[in-house]
């Protein structure tokens, strides 16, 4: 029999507070350090890489309470939920001490600079779906409600979309804004069996399910309105029916039982619809690299890297914003190109701004922290910091005409009224903490400076006591002296006793073999003032600071403009600064269904290419309909040609474009498109048991069932995860339909050249220009009308090193022109044309010398996974190929 270990009081103080916080790591103090037991102990030390360690048979490890800060951060971005366990008692020896919790910290609530990315926006989000059907936007369905929020900033968002749409609408809505935390209705994650697919794409966000009766539109309406101190969400476009109102709700539920704080910064929500913005899918998002490479989902060679050259955090989120939610309407669009073309054209001007907004600090996050309650000291150094720069940035907009930061007079001298008090009563070295002292400048405040000056003069007030008393008593040996037990005490010598006439207002304390001593009224005061000074200027410094604190609270809603208005000038700025560097022109938009872009480049692979390497390409395109310009371009070419370059070029030059943002071209004129559609690339996803051919078929699904005839819709190598003939016929299908039925500008690029035999009026054939000279071939990266003669393939895949063996074996099965069973298939799939019989292909001379192949493959090796073994024996056949030559 196993021996029962009874527990300690204090583990089961810790398991009775663990048994009310299940779902949390709970950081359970212990003097100097926090400690974890059990399994808390076992998932940290993993995550964390600490020692495991035992007490009373229980696994336990622990961190240095002083470092845990960056811990916490690290469990977050984990997706762990962690409560704070503080010892809220003096320790005793032999008592328990007792403890509580103080504070909840999930990764959707962290508030903290130390728990937060900077350029990056922290949403917790939630997720029900409506008890019945209701209609909406023509549409009768069970609707989804999603609202998100960033608690540090303010912002608050919800939309709705129908249940029939659900799997692409939410992994969209996640994409977009990838939540560290989400709510969900039980019974939604019960009827979908995709959600928790869908979310666990997203591993480290921390999912939390709630029964229905949570998701309540009453309470939910009851809780916005206290919160937005107003009658009725009628303002927000929001009512009682409304899918987003639920959810929404549950999140202001769910931040005032982790955080308990106040939330008097969150003063509405914005409710948006997909036709307020461009749509783009999350397959788009992905295959365009908007924010994130497909390599290793930083944001190195994206777009977002390419055009972010802002100065603040908030220019940087709303950045990432921007690209997401391009503008549709012509009007918004020149709106904000023309601000941009304004920093564009006066160089000096631009240059000044951001000079002054690199002094802007994190306005949107510091206002947060005041209105909740957890600012300090530095804090509001931050914000009078960013002051200053506003007023800078303020009095340059008025002097040079510009539009940015034209307050009302009121508005401008709040901000200099807040900035000079921050200025005279905050001082520049302050601690983070009150009771460290030192938090408030000299001057401010009499009181404080009479406290300070009490404590500073100690020893001065006592000389000036003993030398009164002394000229008063006649006494001159007479003298102050401290002890701890005693405190300060007059002390006379018994020579002097014999003599001296001992006051009346003397109160003997003790007496020696040597001397006597005593104390005063007046002794006993000053005392009482020296020892209190440090407790009264701690005392009186917070409630200075509460008061300096309480005047930036009164002007949040002048901060949020401040935040919004810097913001946005900040990454009008940054699309400007970008046109400059890299020779951007302003486009142009018009109604006519037109896209031509002239000279146009890929706006990423063009900064990461020497200076004038990259080769520019120019399309034309018109959705109206009107025979003289196309709509559908079938592009053909070899791999390495640079058909993905363009497509994706293309695309991104509109969404640019569309974002307010000049282009990488010689000219653009374009018409506002509403859907921006890239079908790019092969992926699987197995969590999903999809394979790479059927994440190619969904993707082109959505396409066709949501483009429109004012879309984009660029497309890659459709059909190509099947056989010949299924993949042509499938081409072919969705070539004809995008012709036919949608009418959207299109550019299709195909490895299946019988498709350019495909004859219709709004089509034009074009093709990657390809060098063939002396058995060597040279890929001009030229996009020029035509079909291409050849793919290529064989050359290619020497270039990528495939055993020798294996290209000459293809070479002979290619001159060979062994047919395939699937091209009479594909043949008959096209009934309006016919496959031309392959001839036999003279034999292929070799376009590679064996010093070019070897090159090629040392570039490709590995060596840090290459073992000595291995590298020997490359080394060899290396040297017997170059010998054999």
């Amino acid at each position: 029999m196993s021996k029962q270990v009874s527990l300690t009081p204090m583990m089961q103080q810790y398991l009775s507070i663990k048994e009310q916080h299940k779902d949390a790591v709970l950081f359970f103090r212990l003097g100097d350090f926090y400690e974890m037991f059990n399994d808390d102990a076992l998932e940290v030390s993993k995550l964390l890489n600490l020692t495991l360690t035992q007490r009373v048979g229980s696994p336990m490890c622990g961190i240095p309470y002083h470092a845990s800060r960056i811990y916490i951060a690290r469990l977050l971005r984990a997706g762990k939920k962690i409560a704070i366990c503080e010892q809220v008692s003096d320790v005793v020896p032999g008592e328990l001490t007792e403890r509580k919790i103080t504070e909840i910290i999930t990764p959707g609530t962290a508030t903290g600079e130390d728990f937060l990315e900077q350029g990056q926006n922290n949403y917790l989000a939630a997720v029900s779906c409506t008890p019945k059907e209701i209609t909406q936007d023509g549409v009768t369905d069970i609707f989804i409600g999603f609202a998100y929020l960033d608690v540090s900033t303010g912002e608050f968002f919800a939309t709705s979309f129908p249940r029939a749409s659900f799997d692409e609408q939410f992994r969209k809505e996640l994409g977009h804004i990838q939540p560290r935390e989400i709510l969900i209705q039980m019974s939604l994650a019960e009827s979908v069996p995709t959600l928790k697919v869908l979310c666990s794409e997203y591993p480290h966000m921390l999912q939390n399910l709630y029964p229905d009766w949570h998701f309540s539109a009453a309470t939910a309406e009851k809780r916005l309105c206290a919160c937005f101190g107003t009658e009725t969400l009628k303002s927000f476009a929001i009512t009682a029916a409304s899918p987003e109102l639920p959810p929404a709700g549950l999140l202001l539920q769910y931040l005032d039982q982790t955080t308990g704080a106040a939330l008097t910064h969150i003063t509405g929500i914005k409710v948006y619809r997909d036709r307020d913005f461009v749509i783009i899918d999350d397959a788009t998002r992905k295959n365009l690299e908007l924010l994130q490479n497909l390599h290793d989902s930083t944001d190195a060679f994206t777009l977002f890297e390419t055009v972010n050259h802002t100065k603040t955090a908030m220019g940087a989120r709303l950045l990432r914003q921007w690209l997401y939610q391009p503008l549709r309407t012509a009007g918004e669009i020149k709106t904000r190109l023309d601000k941009t073309a304004a920093l564009y054209r006066k160089e000096k001007e631009l240059a000044a701004v951001r000079t002054i907004l690199a002094d802007v600090l994190d306005i949107h996050r510091l206002t947060g922290r005041v209105a909740m309650q957890r600012a300090h000291g530095k804090d509001l150094l931050a914000i009078k910091q960013s002051l200053k720069a506003c007023i800078e940035l303020a009095k340059l907009s008025k002097t040079k005409k510009l539009f940015f930061l034209q307050l009302p007079e009121g508005d401008f001298r709040n901000m200099e009224q807040l900035y000079t008090i921050l200025d005279r009563s905050i001082a520049e070295d302050c601690p983070i903490a009150v009771s460290d002292g030192g938090l408030i400048k000299p001057g401010w405040s009499e009181k404080l400076d009479e406290l300070r000056s009490t404590l500073d003069n100690a020893n001065k007030l006592l000389e000036s006591y003993l030398e009164q008393e002394r000229t008063q008593s006649g006494i001159k040996s007479l003298k102050i002296k401290y002890n701890r037990l005693s405190g300060y005490f007059l002390e006379i010598t018994r020579g002097s006793l014999k003599t001296a006439e001992i006051p009346e207002h003397f109160i003997k304390r003790r007496s020696l073999t040597t001397a006597d001593r005593f104390t005063t009224e007046a002794l006993s005061q000053l005392e009482a003032k020296l020892n209190d000074a440090g407790e009264n200027i701690i005392t009186c410094e917070k409630e200075l600071f509460l008061a300096v604190q309480a005047e930036v609270f009164d002007r949040i809603e002048l901060l949020h403009l401040l935040a919004k208005e810097v913001g946005e000038l900040d990454v009008l700025q940054s699309f400007a600064h970008t046109a400059v560097l890299h020779a951007w022109v302003q486009p142009e938009f018009s109604d006519s269904g037109i896209m031509d872009i002239r000279e146009g480049r890929h706006p990423v692979v063009e900064t990461h290419l020497p200076s004038g390497e990259f080769v520019p390409n120019s399309i034309v395109l018109s959705s109206a309909a009107d025979p003289a310009i196309p709509a559908f371009a079938l592009i053909t070419g070899p791999n390495m040609a640079g058909k993905s370059t363009f497509l994706r070029q293309t695309a991104l030059i509109t969404l640019l474009a569309q974002v307010g943002s000049f282009v990488p071209a010689e000219k653009a004129v374009l018409t506002p498109v509403d859907c921006i559609f890239c079908r790019v690339g092969a992926s699987d996803n197995l969590a999903r048991g999809e394979s790479t051919f059927l994440v190619e078929m969904t993707e082109t699904a959505y396409i066709l069932r949501n483009a429109s005839a004012h879309s984009l819709v660029i497309m890659d190598e459709i059909g190509r995860g099947t056989s010949t003939g299924d993949g042509l016929s499938i081409a072919r299908a969705v070539s004809e339909y995008l012709l036919h039925t949608i009418g959207a500008k299109t550019l299709f690029a195909t490895h299946y050249h019988e498709l350019a035999k495909l004859v219709h009026p709004r089509l034009k054939t074009l093709c990657l220009d390809v060098l063939e000279s002396e058995g060597k071939i040279v890929f001009l990266k030229k996009v020029i009308e035509g079909i291409a003669a050849h793919s290529y393939g064989i050359h290619v895949a020497e270039l990528a090193g495939l055993p020798q063996p294996v290209i000459q074996r293809a070479t002979e099965l290619l001159s060979a022109a062994i047919p395939d069973n699937s091209v009479s298939s594909s043949a008959a799939a096209a009934q309006d044309y016919t496959v031309p019989e392959k001839k036999k292909a003279a034999p292929e001379q070799n376009l590679f010398t064996d010093e070019e192949l070897i090159i090629n493959e040392m570039l490709s090796v590995n060596t840090d996974e290459t073992t000595p073994i291995e590298a020997l024996q490359m080394i060899s056949r290396w040297k017997n190929t170059l010998l054999n030559a």
